[in-house]
């Protein structure tokens, strides 16, 4: 049954891919209607906003790509409100920091910070009046792909309300990135470190207790506790995700609730779960193998990020854990290298002895290779969903091929895996990653996008009956698994 189901999806949904960029495969994109072609029928006024930006007052269609061109979908409050709330966070942290910015780069800071917030005030302006992408400037290492991406996309698809919202958010975020490159002073510096540091101090309290269970639990000694264990840290992994300082516009969320305490009242709002088939993929292996994490916010997710691969690593479920992450400032508070460099060193610093204990642990896995940074990939910050990896960044899908596991962690890494398409909920999580399928994967995500798979007939209109907002904010979770 799943052989001709899958034969069909692909069939009707993934022959044509020329409108996005030549020379692409064609097994990716879906050849339904583009959005500037579709009829617009409307018993509304509309306003004049939406006249100028050719915005349609409807939800997005199912097996359409996400986007802000349709009124009622969080892509369009993304980039209408969101996103401009985000860009003028950057600012007021760049004005608020300015004296300590140029007391740690020097005097000649003072110039170029006046340059970036100049330019972050413009794209603002752009975005908010839906201009065309421009093009990267810079030299940094994935400045001409970027380039190339851009140049590709037609005229109708290539501005902030009529994009692929995986696109537009994307471009956001790579051009805030370009205009500290141009500068003289501050091409290393991290314009979100501060929250998201100040999110890791507001969450030792969480980090202590979490710990402090593992360190209860971890001495099991049959097959069954052990597997109770990793379910427990599964969730505990899962609901880590829903800290997320995009979504909460770059406001500090606190974690210091007990987080083995809140599973069992959280265990409703996970919509699917393949636990089980999860561990039968690990357990059933002789310890021997490669779990590779692409890893998604720094703070309290990284910290049960690493907290799992621990457990992995101390029980010999694993030989080596590899952690994916991105190479320059993404989406508020996604994991950098020395965002991971530096909460080993502040755990192996910290007042508790506990967390000292476990910061050298971890720390000393990286010096035996049982955990390895992976440093210098750019696709992750790219604006390819991962049905183009193969073809993009192959090198990259080969490392993938050598793990057992693959762990994507998170909401854009979830849309990246569907295409950022408004599938039919219904559609098997399997069919909807389409043709990406290196190895073993597993999504662990909380749902803060109006995309997901593989849920049972009814239940997206019970949710939706429940709370309209059920995609966006965060409160429910899936944890997802395509077998090789």
């Amino acid at each position: 049954f799943f052989f001709f189901f899958f034969c069909d999806i692909s069939r009707r949904h993934y022959r044509g891919i020329s409108w996005i960029s030549s020379g692409q495969c064609g097994l990716c994109t879906p050849p339904w209607t583009p959005f500037s072609v579709l009829p617009v029928v409307c018993t509304m006024e509309i306003s004049e906003l939406d006249k100028k930006f050719n915005i349609i007052d409807k939800d997005t269609p199912i097996n359409e790509y996400l986007s802000a061109h349709y009124k009622r979908s969080f892509a369009h409050y993304t980039v209408k409100d969101r996103l401009p709330v985000i860009l003028t966070r950057i600012i007021d942290g760049l004005s608020r920091e300015k004296e300590a910015i140029i007391a740690g780069y020097g005097e000649e800071a003072a110039d170029d910070l006046k340059d970036v917030i100049g330019n972050i005030s413009k794209l603002k302006y752009e975005l908010q009046t839906d201009k065309t992408f421009k093009l990267l400037d810079g030299n940094d290492t994935d400045q001409e792909e970027w380039n190339t991406f851009l140049t590709s996309l037609p005229e109708n698809h290539n501005s902030y309300f009529s994009a692929v919202w995986l696109h537009a958010e994307c471009y956001m975020y790579r051009r805030v990135r370009a205009m500290f490159e141009e500068t003289g002073t501050l091409r290393e510096f991290d314009y979100f470190r501060k929250q998201k540091k100040d999110a890791f101090m507001g969450s030792l309290e969480a980090f202590e207790r979490l710990t402090e269970k593992f360190n209860e639990k971890r001495m099991v000694k049959t097959r069954d506790e052990l597997r109770d264990l990793f379910t427990q840290l599964m969730r505990v992994n899962l609901w880590g995700n829903r800290i997320d300082l995009s979504i909460s516009l770059g406001k500090i969320i606190n974690q210091n609730e007990d987080p083995f305490d809140s599973l069992t009242t959280l265990e409703e709002y996970i919509l699917a779960d393949d636990t089980n088939a999860i561990w039968s993929c690990i357990a059933t292996t002789d310890g021997n193998i490669i779990v590779d994490f692409v890893c998604d916010n720094a703070g309290y997710e990284l910290f049960t990020d690493l907290c799992l691969a621990d457990f992995l690593i101390s029980h010999n479920l694993a030989a080596k854990i590899r952690f994916h992450v991105k190479m320059i400032p993404w989406f508020v508070s996604d994991v950098t290298p020395e965002d991971f460099r530096w909460t080993l060193d502040a755990l192996k610093l910290s007042v508790t002895a506990t967390l000292r204990d476990l910061g050298c642990r971890l720390s000393n896995y990286i010096e035996t290779g049982h955990f390895e940074l992976i440093e210098g990939e750019f696709f992750w910050t790219s604006p390819y969903d991962f049905c183009e990896m193969e073809r993009m960044k192959p090198s990259i899908y080969k490392m993938l091929q050598q793990a057992h596991l693959v762990i994507f962690k998170g909401d854009l890494n979830y849309r990246k895996l569907m295409g950022d398409i408004k599938w039919d909920t219904t559609v098997p999580f399997v069919g909807a990653i389409r043709t990406f399928r290196p190895t073993n994967l597993c999504s662990l995500r909380t749902v803060k996008a109006d995309v997901v798979a593989g849920l049972p007939p009814g239940r997206a209109d019970e949710l939706m009956a429940k709370d309209p907002k059920w995609m966006e904010n965060g409160e429910y979770g899936v944890i997802q698994f395509a077998p090789m």
